[in-house]
């Protein structure tokens, strides 16, 4: 069931009291089939790069995207791409310097990426796209659909960024040209190490710690120990990757579910009230036991709403 309760002034949907629980399900791992999701690599080529993505089932298109972090890939949207393929046509893609696409030696910014998900779904998606995006990545949707309002249907949101958290972009100085060295040669080796990854993910992304097994750690090393890895997550450390969303948030005229952990620290729950300022169309509902890996640790509420959330956007379509 879904409950309303008041918060802040507005109205927030909380999702709670479901009978499955992530612990006790079987960690799903990126050895079981050599690739991020269950399906195998496709690419797409991208301003002369090799731009991986991942797509399997058949109907209304769903379009996955990743956070940004020392270790990010499609890997964290495994389950929705689970769920999802047994009714839809589902895309999920890395971006350029992250997981199975290149990763050139280049300064990347907010612009690629957004001009990244808009070239894909026009290219290779379709019109009319749902889009699930998670924090920065959710950013770039943001403003890619804000830039193109007929290229995106509605749009999930979890714990996105860009209002007041990573909104304001900074240029290329010194600390990138440190990091851009072989000084950054040896801190990104230790963002990227497996003890590193099991500390963030304990302290930040899963609110249950014991989730963070063996499988999981391994599952987003793989994504960062690669040649040229640390391109474009030392951008992302040096705020060359932040991306303010501001107006293009107040723009948008599709629907709209911002999904929050209630837990999430980095980008706590209290910063949807500005998101709901900027857009009162959109509806915020708020995970019980989760932090920032919503849609990895409790799968089973996080897809009902979604399935809920697309169904009653389907509904009201012309």
């Amino acid at each position: 069931m879904l409950h309303t309760l008041p918060m802040a002034q507005k109205e927030y949907t909380v999702c709670r009291n479901y009978t499955h629980h992530v612990r006790n399900e079987k960690p799903m791992s990126v050895l079981e089939n050599g690739y991020p999701v269950g399906a195998p690599r496709k690419i797409y080529m991208w301003r002369d790069h090799r731009v991986a993505y991942y797509t399997a089932g058949t109907g209304p298109a769903v379009l996955l995207v990743h956070s940004i972090n020392a270790a990010a890939s499609s890997f964290e949207m495994r389950r929705p791409f689970a769920a999802l393929r047994a009714d839809h046509r589902v895309f999920a893609l890395d971006f350029l310097g992250f997981g199975g696409s290149d990763h050139p030696q280049r300064v990347y910014n907010a612009d690629d990426y957004t001009a990244l998900i808009g070239d894909f779904t026009r290219d290779v998606v379709g019109t009319g796209t749902a889009v699930i995006a998670s924090s920065l990545g959710a950013a770039y949707t943001i403003r890619a659909a804000a830039r193109d309002t007929s290229r995106f249907g509605p749009l999930v949101l979890i714990c996105p960024t860009g209002v007041r958290d990573l909104a304001q972009p900074q240029q290329a100085g010194w600390t990138y040209d440190i990091l851009a060295g072989p000084l950054g040669d040896l801190i990104f080796r230790g963002l990227a190490s497996r003890p590193s990854i099991a500390y963030f993910l304990r302290a930040q992304s899963y609110y249950d710690p014991a989730i963070v097994d063996e499988a999981l750690i391994e599952g987003f090393h793989r994504a960062a120990y690669q040649a040229g890895a640390k391109w474009a997550p030392i951008c992302f450390l040096t705020g060359l990757l932040n991306c303010n969303v501001r107006d293009d948030f107040a723009q948008l005229q599709q629907p709209v579910l911002l999904v929050w952990g209630r837990h999430a620290e980095l980008t706590p729950l209290r910063r949807a009230d500005a998101f709901l300022a900027r857009n009162p169309r959109a509806r915020l509902a708020v995970i019980e036991k989760a932090r920032l890996s919503v849609q990895d640790e409790r799968p089973d509420e996080f897809m009902r709403l979604v399935q809920e959330f697309l169904a009653s956007t389907h509904a009201v379509s012309p």
